[in-house]
Formats: C-alpha cells, sequence, structure tokens
C-alpha cells in the first residue's frame, strides 16, 4: 500500500512555531522504545503563552476541527467575503462552556496528530452532535494514515489535568474502553469516513480494512495516540532560557513516560499500540477560560 493520506491542515509549519516539538526519543529501563511526542507553548515572564494558539484556533483550527475536509472546502469555495467567518460561527455553536476544556484538548489532539502524525481527520465527530451542551462518546479523535507498508487507525485521547498523575488513570481507562469500543467506531466511520483527497475507491479499501466482522486482525490496526495536557508552572518558571527548560521537561517527561506505560500494560494494552503526546503549560483553568472567552463561546 503506497498511498498516503492528504493531511487537512495547509498551515503545519506556522503551527509548528506555535506548539513547538522537543525532538528526543525515548525507552523504557528494560530498552524497549516507546512513541512519544513532546511537545510546549511559547515561553514568556515564567509562563506558558497561549495567545497565539487561541489566535489560529479562531482563525482557523476551530472549524476545521469541529467539520469534516468537504464541508469546510465546500464552504470556503463559495463566492463570499465571510465564509471563514460563517465557518467559525457555526462551529462555536456545536461547543458550549460545559464541553469547553474536552474539546480544547481534542482540538488540540487533532492538530498535533495532523501536523506531527501526519495522519488525518476520517471522522468528524463534534460536528455530529445534536446538542453542544453534551460531550463527544468514545474516542476523542479518529484519524489514519498509512504507515509501513500498512494502515493505522489512530483512536485518539485527550487529557487536559491540573497534574499528570492523576490525568494518567483516566487515560489508561480510556484507551482500554475505546479499544474494546471498535465495533461502535466502525459504525460511524462506515457512515461518515471522510478526509482530504478521499475517493470512492480509496472509501471502499479502507472500510474493507476496517471491518470489524471480517476475518481480518483489526486489533493490530488500532493505534491510540494519547495526549496529556498537565499544569507544571515550576517547570516554567524555574527555566531559565529556553535550552534549559527543555532540559528539564526531557528529564521530567523520562519519569511520566515511564509511569504512563507500566500503567497501560496492567491493562494489557501493549506498549506498541499507544503514543504518548505530553505538553506542560502554567495554569489549565487559565488556559480553558482564556479559550472560552476569546471564541466566544
Amino acid at each position: 500500500m503506497s498511498e498516503l493520506l492528504q493531511v487537512q491542515l495547509k498551515n503545519s509549519e506556522e503551527l509548528k512555531k506555535i506548539i513547538k516539538q522537543v525532538e528526543v526519543a525515548f525507552s523504557l529501563s528494560d530498552g524497549r522504545t516507546v512513541e512519544t511526542l513532546l511537545v510546549y507553548l511559547p515561553i514568556d515572564a515564567g509562563k506558558s503563552c497561549h495567545q497565539e494558539l487561541l489566535r489560529i484556533i479562531k482563525e482557523n483550527l476551530l472549524y476545521n476541527f469541529v467539520f469534516s475536509c468537504t464541508e469546510v472546502e465546500k464552504k470556503l469555495n463559495l463566492k463570499s467575503d465571510n465564509n471563514s467567518e460563517e465557518l467559525f460561527k457555526k462551529a462555536v455553536r456545536k461547543i458550549s462552556k460545559k464541553t469547553a476544556h474536552g474539546e480544547l484538548g481534542e482540538l488540540i489532539l487533532f492538530t498535533l496528530l495532523d501536523i506531527y502524525f501526519q495522519a488525518p481527520k476520517i471522522l468528524s465527530k463534534v460536528s455530529l452532535k445534536s446538542n453542544s451542551k453534551m460531550p463527544v462518546f468514545g474516542a476523542d479523535a479518529v484519524h489514519g494514515q498509512f504507515v509501513d507498508g500498512g494502515f493505522k487507525l489512530y483512536l485518539g485521547e485527550s487529557k487536559l489535568y491540573t497534574s499528570f498523575k492523576s490525568a494518567v488513570p483516566k487515560a489508561v481507562e480510556s484507551i482500554e474502553n475505546a479499544m474494546s469500543k471498535y465495533e461502535e467506531e466502525f459504525d460511524l466511520i462506515d457512515s461518515y469516513i471522510d478526509f482530504p483527497g478521499i475517493s470512492k475507491a480509496l472509501e471502499e479499501k479502507l472500510l474493507d480494512l476496517l471491518d470489524p466482522f471480517s476475518d481480518k486482525d483489526i486489533a493490530a490496526t488500532i493505534h491510540s495516540p494519547c495526549l496529556i495536557g498537565f499544569a507544571d508552572p515550576k517547570l516554567i518558571v524555574d527555566a531559565k532560557s529556553e535550552n534549559d527548560f527543555k532540559k528539564k521537561y526531557v528529564e521530567l517527561a523520562e519519569e511520566h513516560i515511564a509511569d504512563f506505560f507500566s500503567k497501560l500494560e496492567a491493562k494489557n494494552v501493549e506498549i506498541d499500540e499507544a503514543s504518548l503526546l505530553l505538553l506542560p503549560y502554567s495554569c489549565v483553568d487559565s488556559m480553558v477560560a482564556d479559550f472560552i472567552k476569546y471564541v466566544g463561546v
């Protein structure tokens, strides 16, 4: 399989300057390698800065996250000077103050999977909500990509918490539940699959690959990327420079990564079936409150 699915976001380089990556590889104490992604927001005066992230959320991230690629492209191709603004306003109507915390995490996860994993969203769950005050059920993100000669279905989970340690048990439980209820995700994929450049032939191929009722080993296709955003103001305020911050971040991440994957294995999930994405920030309440205010939820 030589196909590559097209990503949805066209401004990945701009986004990578806002959600920056620390390029580092990790192994567990027994030498087994694990897939991780360490990202962080710009830091100024001892605090993580999310204003640029909020700006780009309002400009194009929110509606790309909420709606299918087909709907976004259709709307943007209309001859109107206000089509982006109309899409944004429609997207805002799909979320509420009650769900904003969870959906901010899901939006960041969507962005990271698209720009760093090169895996586009293949199912837009938020767009299917009939009540903005209700959360999305099941996996927080459904993405996919052809990788190493096969196809990976990413059933992603996101947690924005005040503490990494308190987030891990919830994250691991969510991963276990999403993997055990794959058939429910497939029903939605079967009805609403959508990604950039989709063709009838490719759609049929993917639905065949992901058919849970075939004799294929579907479990081998599923991968669980997990974003844990955690407040750590000390990590950020103590850093004397960006390089110093990255050094301390890597040292802290080593502990967090070991903790996450040990708890994952305790749930009988193999370490190569999941990825851990880390994002430290100064204060989760401040970030969510500013998100609500800035986008006008």
